[in-house]
């Protein structure tokens, strides 16, 4: 691994921090542990496409302007296998190479064990993709979340059905994984759900990862329910809509998390995601702008044609992740981790990802959530209404 201007003044190998300053190499190295192996695998690679497209973007523009000296970003990657063990280990060893600035990895569960590490090491860390409000409730000081919490991915749901649909529907049963990630999902949901008056089913939880979820919607048959929402990431999500349809489970609508966004979901149920809601950490709706990625839409544009493929929000909010880091050192002046994390605490600013602000817990509680609905293939906004790109459709099957 190249060694940065940060390894050289950073730190040593057991993370004692040494000094600050810019150094002399003219390069900042950041970390990133991905899942670019395992059952996170799709969406860790989006997620690194979000960051290689920072670095373009960054050193388009000369580098990281630190203190009047522009240094070059060079992000380097590790592939974590989706494992939280080999996620936070990755950590380590990154810190025993001087690399004190981190990108987390993908998921909830990976950035949980990377936050400990970080904390220990006296690193940075800036999370792109772990969302669980737990992450946040164990008092780290060092690491900071772009996104938007996870008790929000399905309230915004709730919150958007509850205005929107006509008619209202009545029941709502939450179908979920049963890593913490979604667990919390399904809590906030069922919170809101409860609070706009719906009637909420007990709860079906299965396997992580599962690919079949068969039984969960057999148990929830009998009743019914006007809603299913998924607490999902890809594979479940995808499963949920496909079994629902053989076994005759056809409520009025889905929601699911993570999974619609993600261009695979409609590319692989074709006509059957068709009015599928799913919630959204981002849109090319989503109002904002700054220096490196201009707006939304231009950010869109920029994902196409260096990937071939419109965004998602994983796209975004790893791209959103890399350019904090990258302004907060601007904004200290020095690659001295402690300064960037007392940057990274004040910072409040607003980008093509929408207002990049933390509370003191390290969440960005600011930025709220969209929702989309799978409209003709596509992934378009749909609520909050003044940020919508088309209106809902309800009942879940076109008239």
């Amino acid at each position: 691994m190249a060694v940065s201007s940060l390894a050289l003044t950073a730190c040593g190998s057991k993370g004692e921090d040494t000094s600050g300053g810019a150094g002399d190499s003219g390069t900042l190295t950041i970390g990133a542990s991905l899942s670019l192996t395992g059952k996170l695998a799709r969406e860790g690679q989006l997620t690194k496409e979000g960051y290689q497209l920072c670095q373009d973007k960054v050193n388009g523009q000369g580098g990281v302007d630190v203190g009047g000296k522009k240094l070059k970003l060079d992000i380097q990657y590790q592939d974590d296998t989706s494992k939280p063990d080999t996620a936070a280990q990755l950590v380590d060893q990154f810190n025993d190479k001087g690399v004190k600035l981190i990108l987390s990895s993908y998921g909830s569960a990976n950035t949980e064990a990377q936050a400990a590490v970080v904390e220990r090491n006296g690193q940075v860390m800036v999370d792109s993709a772990g969302a669980d409000n737990k992450i946040f409730s164990k008092g780290y000081k060092r690491t900071f979340a772009v996104l938007s919490p996870a008790t929000e991915y399905a309230s915004s749901i709730v919150k958007a059905i509850a205005e929107l649909a006509q008619p209202v529907p009545k029941t709502v049963v939450f179908l979920s994984a049963d890593d913490g990630f979604s667990k919390t999902v399904t809590e906030g949901g069922m919170k809101t759900a409860q609070e706009k008056g719906f009637t909420v089913l007990s709860p079906q939880y299965f396997p992580n990862g599962a690919s079949d979820v068969s039984s969960s919607l057999t148990k929830v048959k009998g009743q019914k329910p006007d809603v299913i929402i998924g607490s999902v990431h890809l594979v479940e999500g995808i499963a949920i809509v496909k079994q629902s349809k053989e076994l005759g489970v056809i409520p009025a609508g889905f929601g699911e998390t993570v999974a619609p966004p993600t261009p695979d979901f409609a590319k692989t149920l074709g006509p059957a995601a068709e009015n599928v809601l799913g919630s959204s950490q981002w849109t090319t709706a989503t109002k904002g702008e700054d220096k490196y990625f201009g707006t939304a839409q231009k950010y869109a544009e920029d994902i196409n044609a260096k990937f071939g493929h419109d965004p998602d929000y994983h796209d975004a909010e790893a791209s959103a992740a890399c350019l904090a880091l990258v302004m907060a050192a601007e904004k200290a002046g020095d690659t001295s981790p402690d300064k960037i994390r007392d940057a990274l605490a004040g910072l409040d600013t607003q980008s093509f990802f929408g207002q990049i602000k933390f509370d003191s817990t390290g969440q960005n509680i600011y930025k709220p959530m969209a929702v989309i609905q799978v409209q003709n293939g596509k992934a378009v906004t749909v609520w909050p209404t003044d940020s919508a790109e088309a209106k809902l459709i309800w009942p879940g099957t076109k008239p």
